[in-house]
């Protein structure tokens, strides 16, 4: 898709259900017909990861910091679940005028592909589609996580707001992350001078240790990924079965073709639960592997992403 003539990116924020601060960014995209697409950032990110994809849209978009990452508060450790997270979603989406009256594109990142997830299963008639980037259903236990030595109370303690560059890379080698990812999310603006109006610090990290630590602990060391999606197959077969097939939202599985995170058994899983949906016909689930792209396909293989997920809105219209 082309870059549009005019975008206008724009900071915002909402007080969700669980009346906690929760920050977005937006595109409106003057004068478009298209659905809205609604993004959702992986582990140790933020809406950030998206900017350039939105700017790159011609129809409306929306990128929610899930709950302590980005400018969202991240609220009591004790209350994180997918289902809190779920709700800070909907909160969203039910306050924001580019997504409250409209079905619209669902796209998760990784863990966020988790989230969406769990949202389709929760709240399918919201979305006109769900896009899945590189992530399965695969049960991960808490010691699966990559980061050695990964200090976890540390980790849920993290403040995100430093007085100095060197204090906040001091506080992520204590947690256990490697001085070459650090390096990386300041290139790439994830650690950056905190520039808000009022702000009492310096350098602010959109990157929250606590979201890895917790996402860990109650998403991925869970089943709701296999419950979710068997959710999503019987809504799916639901519609259907009531003549409602063209409501239903249809299903896009990206994986990426170099280090994807994906299990083979998994994805057979999610391939077999949804297939049988729809005997004889058309499956409502696509499955595209990315040759060239690496887990974060919509920044590795963008050209190509964009071009399907073009492909996707203008179906979804």
């Amino acid at each position: 898709m082309s870059t549009p003539a005019a975008f206008q990116l724009k900071t915002g924020s909402i007080i969700s259900s669980a009346s906690l601060s929760i920050s977005f960014v937006q595109n409106k995209v003057k004068n478009s017909a298209g659905p809205t697409t609604l993004f959702i950032h992986g582990l140790d990110s933020s809406s950030q990861t998206w900017r350039g994809i939105q700017q790159s849209l011609d129809t409306p978009s929306v990128a929610i910091d899930c709950r302590g990452c980005g400018r969202s508060a991240l609220g009591n450790p004790d209350d994180f679940s997918p289902d809190a997270l779920v709700e800070d979603v909907k909160s969203l989406v039910n306050s924001h005028p580019l997504l409250r009256d409209d079905s619209f594109v669902l796209v998760g990142h990784s863990m966020g592909g988790r989230v969406a997830m769990c949202y389709a299963a929760k709240y399918p008639n919201d979305i006109s589609a769900l896009v899945v980037e590189d992530m399965d259903i695969m049960r991960r236990s808490v010691e699966s996580n990559f980061i050695q030595n990964f200090d976890e109370a540390r980790a849920i303690a993290f403040e995100r707001g430093h007085e100095t560059l060197d204090s906040v890379k001091r506080e992520f080698d204590s947690i256990g992350y490697p001085p070459d990812m650090q390096s990386k999310w300041i290139d790439e603006g994830r650690i950056h001078k905190d520039e808000n109006d009022g702000s009492k610090y310096n350098f602010w990290s959109e990157v929250n240790p606590a979201f890895r630590a917790l996402c860990y602990r109650t998403i991925f060391d869970s089943n709701s990924g296999e419950e979710s999606w068997t959710a999503i197959a019987r809504n799916l077969r639901q519609k259907i079965e009531n003549g409602d097939e063209m409501k239903s939202a249809k299903v896009h599985l990206m994986v990426a073709g170099i280090g994807t995170v994906c299990d083979e058994a998994s994805l057979d899983s999610m391939r077999e639960s949804i297939s049988g949906v729809q005997e004889g016909k058309h499956s409502p689930m696509s499955v595209k592997t990315y040759a060239q792209g690496t887990h974060s396909i919509h920044n590795s293989a963008r050209e190509e992403f964009m071009a399907d997920l073009g492909q996707i809105i203008n179906s979804a219209r």
